[in-house]
């Protein structure tokens, strides 16, 4: 509702201060001759959708300017019937040529065939007042009436979008006003849209969607229930074969009423090997065999352990230092499971569009509807 009165308010209260401006300079009936539609139609797009392409000021002042002109230098050759179409044909090619399309600016064409059948032939000047003038005019008013609720107008360039400014990375970052111009002309929406609102638009929904996908699932959602785990005593050969039997580089220690106690990482028990190794192959042959250590000899008791009900987005940073491959999740004092650095990666690639499943799914929806 706020924005609708916004935007009906501003436009009507721009046309009354161009209204009262336009008696003030021209005291007589033929004023309101110099107030024309068209100018209330650029209102609406001024006032209402400021961040159109369509209602940026260097649209909105030069289309007026320039269908004024076409229309009225067609006119001076080609007259009505025939000249009605060719004006608005004309100013319509104009305009995009010199990327100035404005909508309203159309009607001006029309507006100077009629003034003509009427018997009026129109200046040249007719371009630069009142059309031009009031135009300035009402760009003037779109700007402070918008900037007063905290809306930027004109719109800022690409580089200077400020849902991008705090982005190092990510998709809406790394595609180029090129490259975002392609997607709006593929999606038939370059008129609408402008590679500024499109990039402030990617950011926002690829920021929402992060924090969609890390704050609404929880650790207990990815981790490994009820893990392979070693007792204090588990003799270092043990460690050893599970380690290499799954293939990982951390085990949690519990003791038998499932209590957690520790982690056995990778580092400490290769040290543990190759020490054991080097005093085996001593000079004196007589040296009996090092013991062989156990879990709670080379186990990690400092190790931080996570609740079940935190979000995964509270790991990221545990994980983004290659210390941290495992985080054990705890139920009290008990090991309820384990999750790892592969858990959370393999939950963000499963959201990562496949563009190959795409492209599969894509022939397969084109097959079936060429085969009804």
């Amino acid at each position: 509702m706020v924005d609708i009165l916004r935007g009906a308010l501003g436009a009507g209260l721009a046309v009354l201060l161009v209204a009262l401006v336009i008696r003030q300079l021209h005291q007589s009936d033929a004023a309101d001759f110099y107030l024309v539609s068209s100018f209330g139609s650029a209102a609406v797009l001024l006032f209402v959708l400021p961040n159109s392409p369509l209602a940026q000021p260097w649209a909105a002042f030069f289309g007026m300017l320039i269908s004024a002109t076409v229309s009225v230098a067609i006119l001076r050759w080609v007259p009505p019937p025939y000249a009605d179409g060719l004006a608005v044909a004309g100013a319509i090619a104009a305009m995009q040529a010199c990327r100035a399309l404005h909508p309203p600016a159309a009607g001006i064409a029309l507006l100077a065939v009629m003034e003509f059948e009427a018997g009026r032939s129109l200046p040249f000047s007719f371009a630069l007042f009142p059309i031009g003038t009031v135009t300035l005019l009402l760009i003037l008013c779109a700007m402070l009436w918008n900037r007063a609720f905290g809306i930027h107008y004109p719109i800022k360039p690409l580089s200077l979008a400020p849902a991008l400014r705090h982005r190092t990375t990510g998709p809406a970052r790394e595609l180029d006003e090129k490259a975002l111009q392609k997607i709006l002309l593929d999606l038939q929406q370059s008129a609408n849209i402008s590679t500024a609102d499109m990039a402030r638009v990617m950011a926002a929904a690829e920021h929402h969607a992060t924090e969609a996908l890390l704050q609404g699932t929880l650790v207990q959602d990815l981790m490994t229930r009820a893990p392979v785990t070693v007792t204090p005593e588990a003799p270092l050969s043990e460690i050893v074969r599970k380690m290499t039997a799954l293939g990982i580089k951390s085990l949690p220690v519990v003791d038998p009423a499932g209590r957690f106690l520790g982690v056995v990482d990778y580092g400490p028990v290769m040290a543990r090997m190759s020490a054991d190794l080097a005093a085996m192959r001593t000079s004196f042959r007589l040296r009996p065999a090092p013991q062989e250590a156990e879990a709670q000899a080379l186990m990690a008791t400092n190790v931080v352990t996570v609740d079940g009900q935190i979000p995964i987005a509270a790991l990221l940073e545990r994980f983004s230092h290659h210390v941290a491959r495992m985080v054990p999740v705890r139920s009290g004092d008990r090991l309820a499971g384990v999750i790892t650095r592969t858990d959370l990666i393999g939950h963000l690639l499963n959201h990562i569009p496949d563009p190959v499943a795409d492209a599969t799914r894509e022939e397969k929806n084109n097959s079936s509807s060429l085969s009804r």
